[in-house]
């Protein structure tokens, strides 16, 4: 590379690292982006070309770009396509490129729902402003519902409830309160809502920093022991990378 390219590339990176940044904390550029976003999201059908989308260079990518390790969330976004899920909920949104990827993975005419805390703990709580883009995430025939609110509330639940009109969830994904607690509450509020064979996962798996796994991999270590064999996976690229992981449970 020579040295002009590799200042415009830094100068590039630099330009990007601002936008998403100002961008976190208003949604100010996902709002002034939304032709433009919308128009590139429209070309993208399947999961792999929406996680090759995620990991690019885009600057429309950076705005939603999944806090994932790539390999893993490749690995639960083929085996949650597999099921083409009808009804998915996700809790804990921030950034956006998890929904995304749900959108691409679920059926053509699937509800998709995001339970996301405003303020949130553990990168929770995207800026209101970034909810126009988030509703041009789904494929035309997707219902797309994007209840800001606490997860752990009845009240949510009870909004959740009243959505699915009766149905079972067949895909759960939860990533939102970190705490112990949090979790907890989280799996015992939602997963009775998801059907017989459905699946159920966890991000943050894998001990590491308090203020980046929480208390995630100890409820992970207790759930799992009360399951039996064949009914979870860790899908985890390196024990030692300190966070990240994910857990699958079959219902």
């Amino acid at each position: 590379m020579s040295a002009g390219a590799a200042k415009r590339s830094l100068l590039y990176k630099a330009l990007v690292y601002a936008a998403t940044s100002l961008d976190n904390r208003t949604g100010l550029v996902s709002l002034l982006s939304l032709p433009l976003a919308a128009h590139r999201l429209r070309g993208i059908g399947s999961v792999e070309e929406a996680i090759s989308f995620l990991f690019s260079d885009s600057i429309i990518a950076k705005l939603i770009e999944p806090m994932q390790i790539r390999e893993e969330i490749e690995a639960l976004a083929r085996l949650v396509a597999d099921t083409r899920p009808r009804v998915v909920v996700e809790i804990g949104t921030a950034r956006g490129g998890t929904l995304f990827i749900w959108t691409r993975a679920a059926a053509p005419d699937a509800t998709i729902v995001s339970i996301d805390l405003p303020g949130g703990l553990f990168g929770g709580g995207y800026p209101r402003l970034k909810a126009p883009l988030y509703r041009r995430l789904a494929l035309p025939g997707q219902e797309l519902h994007l209840l800001r609110g606490d997860s752990h509330s009845i009240e949510t639940l009870q909004r959740l409830k009243e959505i699915l009109q009766g149905r079972k969830i067949d895909f759960l994904f939860i990533d939102g309160d970190h705490r112990y607690e949090g979790v907890k509450r989280d799996y015992e509020l939602y997963s009775p809502l998801v059907r017989e064979g459905g699946i159920i996962a966890f991000h943050d798996i894998v001990p590491g920093p308090p203020e980046m796994v929480g208390g995630v991999p100890r409820f992970w270590r207790e759930l799992k022991q009360r399951l039996p064999r064949g009914k979870y996976l860790e899908i985890v690229r390196d024990w030692g990378q300190g966070g990240y992981g994910i857990g699958v449970v079959f219902k």
